[in-house]
């Protein structure tokens, strides 16, 4: 058995902690935040690996950060129960920092495992875990710093979080502001073009103008369905989609166009429970959107189906295709504005980092598919 032995490192604790804060306080990515920081320590205690897991709000632990071991190994350990990690805060510092057997079941990975407690205030967030080869001892003075490392890190979190969560209200009240306006300007004026309309039908009744009923009937057409896609977006502006869920959101959305168009369609998922951050989920729900609207509008298709596919790899597509009759691809970017909603669609694809098709040809249909990636785990270190 390897003699015991405590951290003795070149640089001074406070060079450690400041290096910890500065990494924190860095205008970077949160999840190149997460590995700066496990680097930092891998110098300093001479650790072989590492990772940082908090804690879910279903008791699991949540692996958000790791090095040195492999993707597969890290997505063995995820959400694993919380009970090996329950910490108190004890009357002696030494005893509030866990050194126990590596009890994961990874060969690759050292025999002894440095548990430390990441904490904002009075609670416990989740742990910093350092693997080391040999039986470690760890001096008061050690275990003030690893406390405060855990603390730092939690403050970071809880900051965070705190941060997240103020953008995402803005964006709620943001949206409810506009769906106010909307409502108030915009739905005023296109209910008004309505009553003028009909007042403008009924004068014109005595003199029998085919040609001006049917003018009239085709603009009423099209204020109907503009104040129906205005309903729409002030529901959505109202409604955000992050409160839904993606796959609800689309189940919504196919069971509305069923209702309101009458044509068969089908929607096939195999993972109903796919979370995706919530600008993610919102712009891709507006690509489906888009094409069942195309699709009402234009496409006098009789079947349509719908597919969300998702692998163990964070690899998402989603297809969209009908039997309509389709249309000339050589006028998707052409200048006459007809095909704007599909230049907004590849926009939003861009957006999340994805590609948009288009396959269609006159009286052949149409299939639009996107495919994006993203992981809810950390990249391989």
């Amino acid at each position: 058995m390897a003699d015991k032995f405590s951290f003795e490192c070149s640089q001074p604790s406070l060079v450690l902690l400041y290096q910890i804060t500065s990494a924190l306080s860095a205008v970077n990515e949160k999840n190149q935040t997460f590995h700066d920081f496990l680097i930092l320590l891998k110098q300093y205690f001479s650790a072989e690996a590492g990772s940082i897991q908090l804690i879910t709000d279903d008791g699991l632990m949540d692996l958000i950060a790791y090095y040195g071991f492999t993707e597969e190994q890290a997505d063995s350990i995820q959400h694993t129960p919380i009970d090996g990690y329950l910490f108190t805060f004890e009357t002696e510092i030494t005893n509030d920092i866990h050194i126990r057997k590596n009890k994961l079941g990874i060969d690759t990975l050292p025999p002894k495992q440095i548990c430390i407690p990441v904490r904002y205030k009075l609670q416990t967030l989740g742990v910093i875990n350092l693997f080391v080869d040999n039986d470690t001892y760890i001096k008061e003075e050690q275990a003030y710093l690893m406390l405060s490392i855990g603390a730092h890190l939690g403050e970071f979190i809880e900051r965070n979080n705190i941060v997240e969560n103020n953008n995402q209200q803005l964006i709620k009240n943001e949206r409810n502001i506009i769906a106010n306006e909307l409502h108030d300007s915009l739905a005023q004026t296109l209910a008004s073009l309505r009553f003028q309309i009909r007042v403008l039908d009924q004068s014109l009744q005595p003199v029998g103008d085919f040609m001006a009923f049917k003018t009239i009937e085709s603009i009423e057409h099209t204020l109907d369905e503009a104040s129906t896609d205005l309903r729409e977006l002030i529901a959505y502006c109202r409604i955000p989609i992050e409160q839904q869920g993606l796959f609800p959101a689309i189940k919504r959305a196919v069971e509305k166009f069923r209702r309101e168009t009458g044509i068969h369609i089908k929607l096939q998922c195999n993972d109903e429970t796919l979370t995706l951050p919530s600008n993610i989920e919102l712009n891709a729900y507006r690509i489906v959107q888009e094409a069942l609207t195309n699709i009402k509008k234009h496409a006098r298709a009789h079947i349509v189906r719908v597919l969300l596919t998702h692998d163990g790899h964070g690899n998402i597509r989603m297809l969209i295709e009908n039997d309509g009759k389709g249309f000339d691809q050589r006028k998707i970017n052409s200048s006459d504005g007809k095909h704007f909603g599909l230049s907004i669609m590849k926009e939003r694809a861009k957006h999340i980092g994805g590609d948009l098709k288009v396959e269609t040809e006159p009286d052949e249909g149409t299939r639009v598919e996107l495919k994006f990636q993203y992981q809810d785990t950390p990249e391989n270190s």
